[in-house]
């Protein structure tokens, strides 16, 4: 795997170059699932908000509805000048954006209610550093949320899922099974206060074309699911509906405060 400076690399020329189909997918503007992943975090009128890796800002925006202020924090300019322009066709005053790394936040300790961060774990090459600068700036009494894809808990079908994922992709780091993540969340002293899962449903070409994998990628993908249609070699239930190749994401929202906090 890439160390973090390569990684980060990766990230912003995958990004910059699928900025625009990553925007048009379902799940990142998924109005309902924002608004719901906001309500999940705890948000509240007062609060100060930081959404990590926010990309085009639609978590950040649903955020900025419910809290004081929100930031949008994230590596890929591409991102953050979408986000901008959308903010300010919304007229949403009360959010900014800034550019920079996940493990090193330009921010101070506990300096936010709030600390999200979405559909962006399996791209980082070391999660424990993201997250245990997620817990730095979180204020006493503040609520950390993380929502991202999650692997099969067999290393298996893990590995076959996580190698379809960097061929689509290759800013793609790794999809971590649920236990992980939730063993991260201990080691950075964060109590676990709710858990919800969710599927996410794909058409396989739908979800090509928000990777834009070339012919040769994608001749493999398309191999590599095949070959799970019959014995589920990635625990994505690939499987054929009218016709058309479709799997599912496993995903999983955590939400967490530090121990000892009063806050439910």
């Amino acid at each position: 795997m890439a160390d973090s400076s390569e990684q980060i690399d990766k990230v912003r020329a995958q990004f910059t170059r699928q900025a625009d189909a990553y925007i048009r997918t379902r799940q990142a503007s998924d109005e309902a699932g924002l608004l719901g992943l906001a309500a999940l975090s705890g948000a509240k009128p007062g609060d100060r908000a930081l959404d990590i890796a926010c990309g085009p800002g639609f978590l950040t925006m649903a955020l900025a509805s419910r809290c004081a202020t929100a930031v949008g924090f994230d590596a890929t300019d591409a991102f953050l000048e979408r986000a901008r322009a959308e903010a300010a066709r919304r007229g949403i005053a009360n959010l900014s954006f800034r550019a920079g790394d996940a493990e090193r936040l330009p921010f101070p300790d506990a300096s936010f209610d709030v600390v999200s961060c979405r559909a962006a774990f399996h791209h980082f090459a070391r999660p424990e550093r993201v997250l245990a600068e997620m817990s730095r700036v979180l204020a006493p009494n503040g609520r950390l949320l993380v929502a991202d894809i999650v692997a099969s808990e067999d290393p298996q079908k893990a590995e076959y899922q996580n190698r379809i994922e960097r061929l689509c992709d290759p800013s793609h780091a790794r999809a971590l099974p649920a236990s992980e993540l939730e063993r991260l969340f201990e080691a950075a002293d964060l109590e676990i206060k709710a858990r919800p899962r969710s599927t996410l449903d794909y058409d396989v070409a739908e979800w090509l074309d928000h990777g834009g994998p070339g012919e040769t990628a994608t001749r493999e993908i398309l191999a590599l699911f095949e070959a799970s249609l019959e014995v589920d070699r990635c625990g994505l239930n690939v499987r054929r509906e009218a016709g058309k190749l479709r799997f599912s994401h496993s995903a999983l929202a955590l939400v967490g405060k530090h121990w000892g906090d009063p806050r439910s």
